[in-house]
C-alpha cells in the first residue's frame, strides 16, 4: 500500500507540469491566418488553425532546407483552394520576427509562391 501511495504522489507531482506544456501560437500577419497553433515533438510537427483562418490542420517535419537554416515544412490545406497542394515553410526555432512562406502546386512537380511574410509568437 505504501508503494502505491508513493507512486500516486509522484504522479500527482509530475502531471501538472505535463498539463502546462506550451503550444506556440503564431500570427502570420496576413489574411492567411492569425492563429496557427503548432506542436513540435522531436522532428515531427502538427497543428491546427482557428476556424476563421483560410488554413486547416497540417502535419510536417523540422528539417534543414537547402540554402537556408532549419525550418518547419508542413503540408497544409487551404479552404478556398481545395484542389491545390500547399507547403508551409516556417523558420525554426519559432521566435518573433521569424519568416514564413506558403507555396502551392497544381501538378505535383513545380511550385509557385502563394504568400510570404514574418510571424509573431503570441503564446
Amino acid at each position: 500500500m505504501t508503494r502505491f501511495s508513493l507512486a500516486v504522489f509522484a504522479a500527482l507531482l509530475v502531471l501538472p507540469s505535463v498539463a502546462q506544456a506550451k503550444i506556440p501560437v503564431l500570427d502570420l500577419h496576413d489574411d492567411v491566418c492569425g492563429f496557427l497553433a503548432i506542436q513540435v515533438k522531436h522532428s515531427k510537427v502538427q497543428g491546427f488553425s482557428h476556424f476563421s483562418c483560410q488554413t486547416g490542420n497540417f502535419v510536417g517535419v523540422v528539417a534543414s532546407v537547402k540554402g537556408s537554416d532549419m525550418a518547419i515544412i508542413a503540408s497544409i490545406q487551404m479552404k478556398d483552394r481545395p484542389g491545390d497542394q500547399f507547403l508551409l515553410q516556417l523558420s525554426y526555432p519559432l521566435v518573433d520576427g521569424g519568416t514564413w512562406s506558403l507555396r502551392y502546386t497544381t501538378d505535383g512537380y513545380s511550385s509557385k509562391l502563394y504568400k510570404s511574410g514574418t510571424y509573431t509568437v503570441t503564446k
